[in-house]
């Protein structure tokens, strides 16, 4: 069974040491740097404008940004998760387009039957023959 937090403290940036508050705005900004650089960089590479690279994105990100395990670890996990949200969001882009496509095709099948048995009724009054369907409102 899983811990569940019964209360917490909110903390106030205004009532925190400055010097920590920087700490984790800098700490915060180069993480999402980081993240953003793995998430582009396997982009890239699925787009086959760059090929891999032989040091793994982890050690690119401790190099590249100075990050330990955990940050560079964490790093490489959100960009992945990043990228794996945008596949599945892309599917179901792609389904809900598809039923808007079948609605606008039923709607045209629709509006061409409806045309041609307008124009048969037009048809019969031209001829004289008066002639409606039984469907028709």
């Amino acid at each position: 069974m899983g811990m569940k937090a019964i209360f917490s403290n909110r903390l106030y940036k205004h009532k925190i040491d400055p010097d920590f508050v920087m700490s984790m705005d800098h700490t915060l900004r180069v993480f999402n740097q980081a993240k953003h650089f793995r998430y582009q960089a396997e982009v890239r590479e699925l787009r086959g404008v760059k090929t891999k690279s032989s040091v793994s994105i982890h050690q690119q990100l401790k190099q590249r940004y100075g990050l330990n395990d955990y940050y560079a670890t964490s790093a490489v996990q959100q960009g992945r998760a990043l990228l794996s949200a945008q596949r599945e969001l892309k599917k179901v882009y792609i389904r809900n387009k598809k039923e808007q496509i079948n609605a606008v095709k039923r709607k045209i099948k629709a509006t061409k039957a409806r045309l041609t048995t307008l124009q048969k009724i037009k048809g019969s009054f031209i001829k004289g023959t008066l002639m409606f369907n039984k469907n028709v409102t």
